[in-house]
């Protein structure tokens, strides 16, 4: 890879997506993070909502795959391989989905390039008009806010994904 790695945000369902599915795009993501493909960021809040959702005792009786062992054996390696930034002054509005905020200001804190989500309200950052979406382009012009597959077909060359 050339230049300056990519820094990437995972959002939850992303994870969740990796976890249920061994052959998705976001498998191939998460792969490729805990192999140091590019730079994952991360932080107290966003580690605390992967473990919270992802043990979450519906979600396990309803994917049986995503059990609490295998998110912590994930979590702990993307904590090893990750960037983990520490709690910042970056502080980011987000009256849409106010829980969306931890994974926004990460981003701005660790000058994210990428956001990889499924999440429509953080998708929409990327183009939206409304004023969360501006204020979100000021503060990281060059950040893409993508899907997994999207990010898939942008740079899976480059990062040697499968």
């Amino acid at each position: 890879m050339t230049g300056a790695p990519l820094r990437v945000v995972l959002d939850t369902n992303t994870l969740l997506r990796a976890l249920v599915s061994d052959n998705s795009p976001a498998a191939q993501i998460l792969t490729a993070a805990r192999s140091r493909a590019f730079v994952t960021l991360l932080s107290r809040r966003v580690l605390a909502e992967y473990r919270a959702v992802l043990t979450g005792p519906e979600l396990v009786r309803r994917f049986p795959a995503v059990s609490p062992d295998r998110v912590e054996l994930i979590l702990a390696r993307l904590r090893f391989v990750g960037d983990y930034v520490r709690a910042s002054r970056a502080h980011f509005d987000f009256p849409r989905d106010p829980k969306d905020e931890k994974f926004i200001e990460l981003a701005i804190a660790g000058r994210a390039t990428h956001i990889v989500t499924t999440d429509h309200d953080l998708l929409d950052l990327a183009d939206g008009q409304d004023d969360a979406s501006k204020r979100f382009r000021q503060r990281l012009p060059r950040a893409a806010v993508i899907a997994p597959a999207e990010f898939v077909n942008r740079h899976g060359h480059e990062l040697s994904l499968p």
